[in-house]
């Protein structure tokens, strides 16, 4: 998705977890302390409710959205002594088995859409284009992976937009006789995001490993819907001459909309090294959109559907994770994402009459990149 994939703890901190745990406390006199501690701190949790619904709350505070959940990380850190010594009695000996994280973040999300040839002008030429874009739409992710054994795992993700936004499309047509250049255009400022979700599901197999760093290939799947709404706007249109006709509409009529589906099929590699508590990690994509769709609605006139031919992508993301206890980390990661310019069939929806289907006279492209911060947990 970029969409925004989610970056996972690394295995060597998960393993060194685990064989911290394994080694326990060093003396007798460690382990009775280690005891002693775990004991007053149970009997603390036990004080406020069952130890099923103290971890319950516990859990639930970590998973909240990146903003609260710094705020959760800050008295998590103030408990840091209690909570180690219950450690054994809060987490199972398979802990990093699976993983769950969520964050808010920043995204920016463009989309084109064109008409060719018999499309308009009767001609091979394009004829039309419109372009859609989102800057500072408020991103919530949330995601999980699961360790299938020492080599295999399986993640997704899912991302959601903010409604709204600071939105902006251009409408440019070249449909004037005797003119190479645009006879029409429009601008609408006050275009708004009807909502944005990305979704995506990946299984992964390291190929290769050393003390603190990995690699590994995997497939998978990611599916993105989209829409836009642009209301109001000014520009100037072509009617008896080339461009002599200004034209405005007030800011709440609603002009075009625009909704694309997305699902593509893709290839990854990735990798990760850490440097004690810290993790570097990225990896990049390819693939194949598998029948983008589009929907356009000129409200009050018509409405066409388009069905793409596949078309390359490319997507690549970078995380950096930072463990604050062998169990909970905070995460920063960045992604982006491209589906190429597709060239597919075109229908039209005019007073109630649908016509045939026109072929390679509509075409599209979309592309997001975005960037998040939140909390991650292993089991």
């Amino acid at each position: 998705m970029l969409r925004t994939y989610g970056q996972s703890p690394n295995g060597r901190t998960r393993a060194a977890a685990r064989e911290q745990r394994q080694a326990g406390p060093s003396t007798a006199v460690a382990r009775a302390e280690c005891k002693s501690e775990a004991s007053h701190g149970v009997s603390d949790v036990r004080n406020l409710g069952p130890d099923t619904e103290a971890l319950a709350e516990t859990r639930g505070e970590l998973m909240k959205p990146a903003v609260i959940g710094s705020v959760v990380t800050f008295c998590f850190l103030m408990a840091t002594s209690s909570f180690a010594a219950a450690d054994d009695v809060l987490f199972s000996p398979n802990d990093g088995n699976f993983i769950v994280f969520g964050g808010i973040g920043i995204a920016t999300i463009k989309a084109q859409e064109f008409v060719y040839g018999d499309g308009c002008t009767g001609t091979d030429e394009k004829c039309s284009q419109l372009n859609w874009q989102s800057k500072g739409v408020t991103l919530f992710t949330l995601g999980a992976e699961a360790q299938i054994d020492n080599d295999w795992s399986l993640k997704g993700n899912v991302s959601v937009g903010a409604s709204g936004g600071n939105g902006h499309m251009v409408d440019t047509d070249w449909d004037f006789p005797g003119h190479d250049d645009w006879s029409d255009r429009s601008i609408h400022p006050q275009t708004e995001l009807d909502h944005y979700v990305a979704g995506a599901i990946e299984l992964d197999r390291i190929i290769y490993r050393n003390e603190t760093g990995s690699f590994a290939v995997g497939a998978g799947f990611r599916y993105t819907d989209v829409q836009w709404t642009a209301y109001g706007g000014f520009g100037i249109h072509s009617e008896d001459g080339f461009r002599d006709l200004p034209v405005t509409w007030p800011d709440w009529e609603r002009g075009i909309s625009y909704r694309q589906k997305i699902p593509v099929g893709f290839l990854s590699l990735g990798g990760e090294q850490a440097f004690g508590n810290l993790t570097i990690s990225g990896g990049v994509q390819g693939g194949l959109s598998l029948g983008m769709r589009g929907i356009d609605d000129h409200w009050g006139d018509f409405r066409t559907y388009d069905d793409m031919h596949p078309a390359p992508t490319i997507g690549a993301t970078v995380g950096v994770n930072y463990a604050l206890t062998p169990s909970v980390s905070l995460y920063l990661s960045g992604s982006f994402e491209r589906v190429f310019h597709a060239l597919g069939k075109e229908l039209v929806e005019e007073d109630g009459k649908r016509s045939a289907w026109k072929k390679n006279v509509a075409a599209a492209s979309f592309q997001s990149m975005s960037a998040s911060f939140g909390l991650k947990v292993s089991f």
